[in-house]
């Protein structure tokens, strides 16, 4: 089963394919939803698909695994430096080090383009939605 290492490089590779200018979201449980969406497309790797657990919190629902998993992105610096007060990361991958990433993983750079987009689309919408609650910005 891949370990949390994995799942940094996994993520933030897709995230680079499908949002390549984009910064990826840390806090306010945006990631956390917008994975659990996108777990159960068919693109999404068979082997990375036990090894995240979702339940709600009192914060909302949350990904149990995440916050291991982007201390590990930081970690690797894969992403930027952590600080408490951002609510996003810049993904520090370059295209071809995504694609070697999401090729490694079993997956087309076609089909890992589609799902990071589909994430980034999940994400947008979750923070327009909260946007128009009040809860983060748009």
């Amino acid at each position: 089963m891949p370990g949390r290492y994995d799942y940094a490089e996994l993520i933030a590779a897709l995230w680079k394919l499908g949002a390549p200018k984009e910064r990826m979201p840390t806090s306010h449980g945006v990631l956390d939803k917008a994975l659990m969406e996108i777990l159960s497309r068919p693109e999404f790797p068979d082997a990375y698909r036990g090894g995240l657990s979702f339940g709600q919190t009192t914060v909302g629902l949350r990904c149990f695994e995440l916050p291991d998993i982007l201390l590990a992105a930081q970690e690797a610096l894969i992403t930027s430096e952590p600080n408490p007060t951002y609510l996003t990361t810049e993904v520090r991958l370059d295209n071809e080090s995504a694609r070697e990433i999401v090729v490694g993983a079993g997956m087309t750079t076609r089909d890992a383009r589609s799902l990071g987009s589909a994430l980034k689309t999940v994400v947008d919408e979750l923070c327009h939605r909260w946007a128009l609650q009040g809860m983060v910005s748009a």
